[in-house]
């Protein structure tokens, strides 16, 4: 029973970090109340060192994906656009909003999030 009680209590010292990509902030306070706060604190996105990563199903457009999965294949915007054949303009109008989305800065922390996330 002690054993239990010790292994029980080290749980509860190691806080889990959770990190929410939501597009509606109701939802994420909801999710923040669910969580008990003595197992997990909730970081805003991105966070790299995260254990855990809550993703809202449908948080990029079908178009969004394939921008970001061509990014990744192809490496530059106007690779993109000719290889979708979309006007530059428009694969960067898609990209901020994927990092707007995705709450990073540029276009290869969108890559690299989007990938470690599963999201392409």
């Amino acid at each position: 029973m002690k054993h239990k009680r010790l292994k029980t209590r080290r749980i509860a010292e190691q806080q889990l970090t959770v990190v929410i990509f939501c597009r509606n902030p109701l939802a994420t306070s909801l999710i923040k109340q669910v969580l008990p706060p003595e197992f997990f604190s909730v970081k805003e996105p991105p966070a790299p060192d995260a254990d855990l990563v809550i993703v809202e199903e449908g948080l990029l457009t079908p178009t969004e994906q394939k921008i970001l999965h061509a990014l990744v294949e192809l490496g530059t915007l106007k690779a993109v656009a000719e290889h979708l054949h979309y006007h530059p303009t428009t694969v960067k109008r898609y990209l901020r909003s994927i990092c707007r989305k995705l709450r990073v800065k540029t276009a290869p922390q969108a890559t690299t999030l989007a990938v470690r996330l599963g999201l392409i």
